[in-house]
């Protein structure tokens, strides 16, 4: 079964960007606790002011659940809905493929012909 993907992408008021940013830290240790937490990243958009994008991969949808129902996670949930965000968008996803530079098993066929080495059209770009 592959991973699930959790993208949180969150618009902070301009406010209340450093209490955003305390809470969250405050949750890291709670959710390195959660069973089936594998990787979590928070990225800055660079063309919008306070969005961020955190995300976060789990072994599987109950992996995913139990942190739903954690208590602080819950708790700030609340905390942000009504003191902290503008907006919000939550997106649950599994990946169709995934593949890296070096490990090209699961990579498009036409992309890993495109980059053999004796492509005249890639050695001439």
């Amino acid at each position: 079964m592959n991973e699930i993907i959790v993208l949180f992408e969150v618009t902070i008021k301009n406010e209340k960007i450093k209490d955003y940013l305390a809470m969250a830290e405050s949750l890291k240790g709670e959710l390195s606790k959660i069973e089936g937490f594998i990787h979590a990243e928070r990225f800055s958009s660079l063309a919008i002011p306070n969005k961020l994008l955190s995300m976060t991969i789990w072994k599987d949808e109950a992996s995913v659940e139990r942190w739903r129902n954690q208590l602080a996670h819950r708790a700030y949930q609340k905390l942000g809905r009504n003191e902290l965000f503008i907006d919000y968008k939550i997106s649950v996803v599994a990946p169709l493929r995934t593949y890296t530079m070096s490990n090209r098993q699961n990579a498009p066929k036409d992309s890993n012909s495109f980059l053999r080495s004796d492509n005249a059209i890639y050695n001439n770009i």
